[in-house]
């Protein structure tokens, strides 16, 4: 049966095998399958494929070359694909509005292993670029950050981070590192995981830059060191405008101080940050979200287990 690239597209979204598409694609559809598991009459994979179900890509990297710059092309890795990148933009996600989306869940998640450097990373180098349902592994000490993005709105989706084994492992998992203000606006984390075993552990994200239009919502961040940092940690001087940071749960158990949530020493902030619920171990002054400007809803923080968490900062009177 011949396949069909619905130049209609889909007015109500689509999901792929529960994998929901959550921005439309009218371009090319290119499939990566490097797993004994083939297609009914296909063959393995290979980049000189054409990167058709039947006869896919065998990389990330292969179908990205094949894919057309602004065209909403989509490359479909299947369940039990695996590569390792080892150089830092050793996948380069460099074609703007191409969405890498992974089949499968659980341990059948396509895997992007990260080894051999500390500077080893997926580089987003191109706006509109989307990054959904992946395990993201490091393999190597101390990498010092799983993606690193310099362009416009990028979308980590349904991804998670995971660590080999003892001292293999990231230092940040996405790092937002725009050259000039503003590089980096409309980054989108939403629905990822990152449980963080090694205490070398600082942040899920990273912000160099000024960054407008954040979207942080649904995500679990576990670390049980007492020097992780916050969460989201802003640079000196930076400021987060109509950011978006919605129902998150930290559970930094060991954080005995410092910020937990969001760390920003500005204070021409703005955004909503509401019905995220934080665990630490500070018991005397906790500061879940530091980020003067924003506004707050909802916040609960708790340092106790078997506890229910209070209402950080409390709940203002109405007048």
């Amino acid at each position: 049966m011949p396949y069909s690239n619905y130049p209609s597209g889909f007015a109500n979204g689509i999901t792929l095998r529960g994998v929901p598409i959550q921005q439309l694609h009218p371009g090319e559809v290119f499939f990566v399958n490097n797993s004994s598991v083939l297609a009914k009459q296909g063959v393995g994979g290979s980049d000189g494929n054409a990167g058709t179900y039947q006869k896919p890509k065998s990389t990330i990297a292969g179908a990205i070359t094949a894919a057309t710059s602004g065209r909403g092309d989509v490359v479909i890795c299947m369940p039990g694909h695996s590569e390792t990148i080892e150089t830092d933009g050793g996948l380069a996600l460099s074609k703007a509005g191409v969405a890498v989306i992974g089949l499968g869940v659980g341990t059948l998640r396509p895997v992007i292993i990260v080894d051999t450097l500390a500077a080893a990373a997926i580089t987003v180098t191109a706006a509109n670029v989307t990054l959904q349902n992946f395990e993201i592994r490091a393999s190597f000490a101390d990498i010092t950050n799983a993606i690193d993005v310099s362009a416009a709105w990028f979308s980590l989706l349904d991804c998670e981070f995971t660590e080999e084994g003892a001292n293999l492992n990231f230092l940040d998992y996405v790092n937002a590192s725009g050259a000039t203000a503003n590089d980096c606006d409309g980054l989108r984390i939403e629905g990822c995981v990152g449980t963080a075993i090694d205490a070398a552990q600082n942040s899920f994200l990273s912000i160099v830059e000024d960054l407008d239009r954040l979207v942080f919502n649904d995500n679990f961040y576990s670390s049980s060191h007492a020097n992780t940092l916050a969460a989201i940690l802003c640079a000196t001087g930076k400021d987060l405008t109509d950011c978006e940071v919605l129902r998150n749960r930290v559970n930094s158990v060991g954080k005995t101080t410092g910020d937990v949530l969001i760390d920003n020493d500005t204070t021409a902030n703005t955004g909503i940050v509401a019905h995220n619920v934080v665990g630490h171990a500070d018991v005397g002054a906790a500061v879940i979200v530091d980020c003067d400007g924003v506004r707050q809803f909802e916040n609960y923080s708790n340092s106790t287990n078997t506890t229910s968490g209070a209402l950080m900062p409390a709940a203002d009177s109405i007048t």
